[in-house]
């Protein structure tokens, strides 16, 4: 029976995170990474699965070696990255990963590159973060916060010109200009509210690494890498696209694509299993059901990937013909249409040079999500570490793994945070300040004006003769008993006296609806700077280094930052 699912959440106070497991078993022999390594390694040698003349755990070992490898020589290209003498001990030592698409994430994100630092320096192991470039690029501005505390707002700022959305893999840099300023004018932006961000100091290495890879996110993430290697992180990465073309990924590729109405029906089926368990109505939620097409040749049966090419780089959607015997045929049912010698019973080195092909001939077959973290998860990582958005969904994943191998997957891990832009140091008072509290007050006088406003004028002996008539004639209809012949008059009586003594008390009514405008711009202010979506490039360096490094680096093996 498969485990019941821990749900996580953000957390709400900034400084906040979530390791789940910890580093370290807590009380009562609670859970750690290193208990979590050694279930997930007994997990995967039960898997009893062949893929053509390679058991699974072959596959595995033979991929564990080239990924390795190739995120060594990749992380290489632009810093020090240091290869083991004895590659058959490193090899056999545990792999964390974890991944993300190569934009300006928020700091609880960048969390997860630090544990996978601190869970990899606490197990012996080799960290390594895949750098989701095959996902869409769908805009190359950042909302950057503006303005001062009580009217902030956020302003949208260029980083690059604007383009077709197309994967981060096929994304350039547009606008050299554009990109070369933004972070002088993002810091210049920020500076009444964030005037120490990072953001100033960080970005010429964004520029200098665009200069060299010619690639927008890979721009962005390796110069993220190269300030990590100053905080003292020893991480590899990798691009998700290089991991797809090693050949043991082709192989395991190819095994899915040979069974592709096993996976179609598999990923149909655990949907249908998400949406009666949570309740869920629509078919669209959280992701459509993979499609079925008919025409003139037969059934296409929709597969979890993405299709395009050099010359039309927009995504379609793959659907897969099974009708030849020894072949199979993939199709965006619009003008591409290839077939490959995929086949349960072909050999996988012809999967390998078929997907291969694919590659030389610049068509790109690339897996949607859950398909990634599958390929990762059970392919490669003794734990993968998910943020809390990705661990809510990846229940799915490991559905669609026991329907197609009747094993459970290795579980995973969970790391998030919560970070706020320190506005409190640059503007004291601002985090004790309530807007909303001092609002609601103002509305609660307001709403007591107009039902209550004898309350408001004073002691009775001090009043005037007409508004202490007033008052003493609201105080008898109260009291008079509302039959069915008084009631609607006593209502309207009561009414009339509140008007007429609101007009004595307009003067201050008209003091509290002034507040109310500059409250809730207040109000609207704080609700922008307290988000916790802000890039973590927004925030001062020291900051981050706590929010980073503090709690994640218990062990005193770990290196000092410099």
């Amino acid at each position: 029976m498969p485990p019941s699912r821990r749900t996580h959440r953000a957390p709400e106070a900034s400084g906040e995170r979530i390791v789940d497991p910890p580093l370290r078993p807590g009380p009562a022999g609670a859970s750690s990474i290193g208990a979590l390594v050694d279930n997930n390694r007994l997990l995967r040698a039960a898997f009893d699965t062949r893929i053509g003349d390679l058991r699974f755990w072959e596959l595995a070992a033979a991929t564990r070696r080239e990924v390795l490898t190739v995120a060594t020589e990749y992380t290489g290209s632009y810093r020090h990255a240091r290869r083991p003498d004895d590659v058959a001990d490193w090899i056999s030592r545990p792999i964390i990963m974890g991944g993300h698409q190569p934009e300006l994430f928020h700091a609880g994100v960048w969390l997860k590159n630090a544990s996978l630092d601190a869970y990899a320096r606490a197990v012996g192991g080799t960290a390594v973060n895949l750098v989701v470039d095959i996902d869409r690029c769908v805009g190359a501005t950042v909302a950057v916060p503006v303005g001062t505390p009580r009217e902030a707002r956020l302003e949208h700022v260029p980083f690059d010109a604007g383009g077709p959305e197309v994967a981060w893999e096929e994304r350039a840099v547009l606008d050299r200009d554009c990109f070369t300023t933004f972070g002088a004018r993002a810091a210049d932006l920020l500076a009444p509210l964030s005037p120490d961000a990072i953001v100033r100091r960080w970005w010429p290495l964004a520029v200098e690494r665009a200069a060299e890879s010619h690639r927008l996110g890979l721009a962005l993430a390796q110069a993220r890498h190269l300030l990590e290697e100053r905080f003292g992180l020893e991480t590899l990465e990798l691009p998700v696209s290089e991991l797809l073309r090693l050949p043991t990924v082709m192989v395991f590729t190819g095994w899915l694509l040979a069974h592709a109405r096993a996976l179609h029906e598999a990923y149909n089926d655990a949907l249908a299993a998400h949406r009666r368990q949570h309740r869920v109505r629509g078919r669209g939620r959280p992701m459509p059901d993979l499609a079925v097409r008919r025409d003139a040749s037969g059934e296409w049966l929709e597969v979890p990937w993405w299709l395009w090419s050099r010359d039309d780089p927009r995504r379609r959607r793959v659907f897969a013909s099974v009708a030849t015997p020894g072949a199979l045929a993939l199709s965006d049912l619009e003008t591409l249409r290839i077939e490959l010698p995929i086949a349960p019973d072909t050999s996988p080195s012809k999967w390998v040079d078929a997907l291969s092909r694919l590659e030389e001939h610049q068509l790109r077959l690339r897996p949607r999500a859950l398909v990634t973290t599958l390929i990762a998860r059970v392919l490669v990582a003794d734990v993968f570490v998910h943020g809390v958005g990705g661990a809510a969904y990846d229940h799915l994943t490991d559905d669609i793994v026991r329907r197609l191998t009747g094993c459970d997957p290795p579980r995973h891990a969970v790391v998030s945070g919560t970070l706020r832009l320190p506005i409190d140091e640059v503007h004291p008072g601002f985090a004790s300040a309530d807007p909303a509290a001092r609002l609601a007050a103002v509305q609660r006088e307001l709403r007591d004006l107009e039902f209550h406003p004898e309350r408001h004028l004073g002691a009775m002996d001090g009043l005037p003769p007409t508004v202490h008539e007033l008052v003493t004639e609201k105080r008898r209809w109260i009291d008079t008993f509302p039959t069915p012949a008084l009631a609607r008059r006593r209502c309207r009586e009561i009414r009339a006296a509140n008007e007429r003594m609101a007009f004595h008390l307009a003067g201050r009514r008209q003091d509290l609806l002034a507040r109310v405008g500059p409250l809730a711009a207040a109000i609207r202010a704080r609700k922008v700077l307290d988000s916790r979506d802000h890039p973590w490039c927004f925030f001062p360096e020291t900051t981050l280094r706590r929010f980073l490094l503090l709690e994640t680096r218990g062990d005193s093996s770990y290196p000092s930052a410099h």
